[in-house]
């Protein structure tokens, strides 16, 4: 579907605050492209419907050019795998490439990688939002893929999906427990190591999360080499199914910077959806709220500092 971009915004503030309110101006991009890319200061917005072929439908999107949040719209493909990852991209990955000049870096040479991200989803269908980071075992790699290297995947909140393939073991990382989970896939003749992090309790943002954390483990457990490289980091929603708006707000990584920073997570309820009838009868019986609380989020400040399920061989985001 074509795209549109919204101009007229800039017009309005014009007329209303002067040429002076055109540099605080933000370009709404609103497509349905399913590879668009916009670059964002060190961050590039990609819309990222890479298993069209599998999973036809429409996916729409809306960027914000000027603070890389991000709002997906519409989402019809109804799909037993993941049709699409929209994110936000920090690194080089599969072709993508930002203006972040701290990565690749060396694991061994990190001292921390933190990141903030907070988010918006909705609870239906079927999805998770979660950190997908790559790691290749030279410097190489990004434009063309992975080989040989591995995917970390870290799901803060999920709904109606769960780990592939095999468990590991339960693990308390950056003040959280998560569950573990491994799988070699390949993609194009190309294989690489999985490997997912699900968050026990689920939250829907991260406050100063220390992501070296979770690489740290990961050469622990043998699944990669110290003297590897951190290519990317990504942060976004694995679509299958519905689960429209779901809202990137805002998003933040730094490179062995500010190191020391106590991760944060408040976690909050939300109401699981009843019906019409069921709210109805509810009400009459007790006079109490309808719908109780199911799910666990989380809730936090920005800091100042701007899996799949996959029942088949998970393609590169």
């Amino acid at each position: 579907m074509p795209q549109s971009r919204c101009p007229f915004r800039a017009l309005i503030l014009v007329l209303l605050f002067g040429p002076a309110s055109l540099y605080v101006s933000a370009e709404t991009i609103e497509t349905c492209s399913p590879s668009e890319k916009v670059a964002v200061g060190p961050y590039v917005v990609q819309t990222d419907y890479w298993n069209k072929d599998k999973c036809p439908g429409v996916q729409c999107v809306n960027i914000d050019s000027q603070t890389g949040g991000f709002t997906v719209t519409e989402n019809t493909p109804v799909c037993p795998d993941v049709s699409s990852y929209p994110s936000i991209v920090c690194g080089k990955a599969w072709g993508v490439e930002s203006n972040m000049k701290d990565l690749p870096a060396q694991i061994s040479s990190l001292q921390c990688v933190n990141s903030s991200w907070e988010f918006a989803p909705s609870y239906d269908g079927a999805w998770d939002a979660a950190y997908d980071i790559w790691i290749c075992p030279d410097a190489d790699c990004g434009p063309t893929g992975f080989n040989g290297g591995a995917e970390i995947m870290i799901w803060l909140d999920y709904l109606n999906c769960s780990g592939w393939k095999d468990y590991v073991a339960p693990v308390t990382l950056s003040g959280k427990t998560w569950d573990v989970w491994q799988w070699d896939p390949g993609f194009n003749g190309q294989h690489w190591k999985y490997v997912a992090y699900l968050a026990k309790t689920k939250v829907n943002n991260a406050i100063n999360m220390d992501l070296n954390d979770f690489l740290k483990d990961s050469v622990a457990r043998g699944f990669i080499k110290a003297n590897w490289y951190l290519f990317a980091v990504e942060a976004g929603n694995e679509m299958r199914e519905k689960g429209v708006p779901f809202t990137s707000k805002y998003f933040n990584l730094t490179v062995s910077k500010n190191c020391g920073l106590i991760p944060k997570y408040t976690p909050v309820s939300v109401p699981a959806p009843v019906s019409a009838l069921g709210a109805q009868t509810q009400a009459a019986d007790s006079g109490m709220e309808s719908a109780q609380p199911n799910h666990v989020s989380g809730l936090g400040a920005q800091t100042q500092a701007l899996s799949s399920t996959p029942e088949s061989t998970p393609a590169p985001h």
